[in-house]
């Protein structure tokens, strides 16, 4: 076991407008295995774009991160506001996000369906032009549904059974790499 302020940091963005993602969040943030930095997002995607900003903005860096929300097939939700591909290359690209994961990183997207069809992909793809354009990485989320088992409660992660993963690759320098699905 890895003491807890050995943890890589792990940049935990989520949609606090919903009382489950509140209460997985909570529990990741008071889970004796997890080092984690909370972002809350209230107030949709203006909110998520502000704190961006600010993370940019006071130089902060991270290797892991975790997009918590609602999802559908290739979006994420804020307060209802939905972020797709070609929202985030639109309004979040750049805007020199990808300072905030200098290095190689990975950043998960937890929600339902986000990577399942092409538009899943495509979302995953947009993340690693916008965040992983110096370092290079892995953006990845589920194909399915996730449900929140009685485990649950212990570490805070919704799981996605029967769900494939898909990862878009990205070599430093925001080159692509390729796409798997496991």
């Amino acid at each position: 076991m890895i003491p807890k302020h050995m943890d890589p940091l792990l940049l935990h963005i989520y949609d606090a407008t919903d009382r489950g993602t509140r209460l997985t969040a909570w529990i990741r943030r008071n889970s004796w295995r997890s080092n984690v930095y909370p972002l809350p997002i209230e107030d949709g995607l203006a909110g998520l774009m502000r704190a961006l900003d600010k993370l940019s903005a006071e130089r902060k860096t991270f290797q892991h991160c975790l997009f918590e929300t609602h999802g559908n097939v290739g979006v994420i939700y804020f307060k209802g506001e939905f972020l797709d591909g070609p929202r985030l290359t639109t309004f979040f690209g750049g805007r020199g996000y990808e300072s905030i994961f200098p290095h190689w990183s990975r950043i998960y997207f937890n929600g339902c369906n986000i990577a399942d069809d092409d538009k899943g992909w495509n979302l995953l793809d947009a993340a690693g032009q916008v965040f992983l354009r110096i370092g290079g990485g892995e953006t990845f989320a589920s194909t399915r549904f996730g449900s929140l088992y009685p485990w649950d409660y212990l570490n805070g992660h919704i799981y996605h059974i029967a769900s494939d993963t898909c990862y878009s690759r990205w070599f430093p320098g925001g080159v692509f790499r390729d796409h798997v699905r496991q």
